[in-house]
């Protein structure tokens, strides 16, 4: 017996949105400070490059980066936040403090040549337990909130300062809600730069660091001296 058998209809392809409809970036902002490192460089070849001075910007972050280099007292980085599906509204960025401990007393790097929009200004204290980003000294977030369909974003200048005698290491956490009203959270995590952009020390006296770069007699090259050879 014959059967008329129905095939199913042909259908387009559902759309499918992105899993997380946000893309956050985050970029520091170049100019010369005081660094720290809790590592000392040991190779040969790696106090050569201090001592000579990288040959290449790419070369003396590489250098940064290994050593796992961090800012003193303060950073300052911007923070792009983009919708690249349906609409959202971001309600809070929060900085994730994941470690407090004693000021860097390792290695201190002294600059050389001297210290060197369209974006929501915002500041953070590290020295706070429980920091949040905050505009003349109210936080940001608390007061409002950012809408952002399809294609929009803002962007954040960040003012991190942590002035006591500490280190921090932090990374962010976006909250969002999405056209149904559900929240979500984003982890934003330490960018690999040379230089860290989630995490500062403060400062303890010259004296107490094992190591020191700085400046040669000329301004323009570098030294590399222990502890010792400074006493």
């Amino acid at each position: 017996m014959l059967t008329d058998e129905k095939k199913p209809a042909a259908t387009a392809p559902p759309h499918t949105e992105p899993a997380v409809p946000l893309k956050v970036v985050a970029i520091p902002e170049k100019g010369g400070s005081f660094l720290v490192s809790e590592q000392r460089v040991t190779s040969p070849e790696d106090r050569a490059e201090v001592i000579r001075g990288a040959e290449t910007p790419e070369e003396w972050e590489r250098l940064l980066r290994k050593i796992k280099a961090t800012s003193i007292h303060m950073t300052a980085y911007k923070v792009a936040v983009t919708n690249v599906s349906s609409p959202v509204r971001v309600v809070d960025i929060l900085p994730v403090i994941t470690r407090r401990t004693a000021a860097i007393d390792t290695t201190l790097i002294e600059p050389l040549g001297g210290m060197a929009s369209n974006s929501i200004p915002v500041r953070l204290n590290l020295d706070n337990r429980y920091p949040k980003f905050t505009q003349n000294g109210k936080p940001y977030f608390t007061r409002q909130s950012q809408v952002l369909k399809a294609g929009e974003g803002f962007v954040m200048a960040v003012e991190a300062k942590l002035l006591g005698r500490e280190y921090v290491e932090y990374h962010l956490k976006v909250n969002y809600l999405d056209k149904k009203g559900s929240q979500h959270s984003l982890v934003v995590n330490e960018p690999g730069t040379g230089v860290g952009v989630f995490r500062v020390s403060g400062m303890v006296d010259d004296k107490e660091y094992a190591d020191y770069w700085g400046a040669d007699e000329s301004g323009q090259g570098r030294r590399l001296l222990s502890r010792e050879e400074r006493e």
